[in-house]
């Protein structure tokens, strides 16, 4: 009796910790998910793009609270939040009413970009989201978008390799090309975040 009942014991603690762990976990969503700032769902305060890395904090029936930890500019509204320092990745956008009025985020770090002189912060926030499938691995998403970009930006032109721009350049050369491809809006952002992600700057 005493042997099952640790045996047992063993297991809830095993399947505790494990979730525990779970939540712990960097995720992404291979679309764009909709964010609330309320685990009903009815307060719309923005977006997430595909590709983006999140926390699990709780879910409850229909939702998920995440962690969001990215950087923004100061400037202005700071309402869309970038994958890392200086590079314009954007992994959230927030609405101009959330940022103003009810936004609780946590500054983590502070820094100045020595090219633009504009000052960035590292923040992290939770919000809500419905729950919607994510994964920790993104390789199948990297294998999607590569393709997209191989086959939609060689047509009129040779073979760019993501590494001949940086994370920021890309969004101008990109710009210049999408429009004689056939991606539609979120797949462009997709293929944008491909070679961005991939750049002469990657980490």
């Amino acid at each position: 009796m005493v042997k099952k009942f640790s045996v047992v014991l063993g297991l809830i603690v095993f399947f505790i910790s494990y979730a525990q762990a779970s939540q712990q976990e960097q995720l992404y969503s291979f679309e764009p998910v909709e964010l609330f700032a309320d685990k009903n769902l009815t307060q719309p305060v923005g977006r997430l793009e595909a590709g983006a890395p999140i926390r699990i904090l709780q879910s409850v029936a229909e939702a998920e609270q995440v962690e969001i930890t990215a950087w923004r500019k100061t400037k202005g509204f700071g309402r869309i939040w970038y994958h890392d320092f200086a590079k314009q990745i954007t992994n959230a956008v927030f609405t101009k009413e959330f940022m103003r009025d009810k936004a609780q985020y946590q500054i983590l770090e502070s820094r100045e970009d020595p090219l633009t002189g504009l000052q960035w912060q590292k923040v992290r926030l939770s919000v809500w989201m419905a729950k919607t499938d994510v994964s920790n691995d993104l390789g199948s998403f990297w294998q999607e978008t590569q393709q997209s970009f191989k086959s939609e930006c060689s047509v009129c032109h040779k073979q760019r390799d993501p590494k001949m721009h940086d994370a920021n350049e890309w969004i101008a050369v990109f710009n210049g090309m999408v429009g004689f491809t056939d991606l539609d809006e979120e797949d462009a952002k997709k293929v944008l975040r491909y070679l961005q992600m991939n750049a002469s700057d990657a980490q």
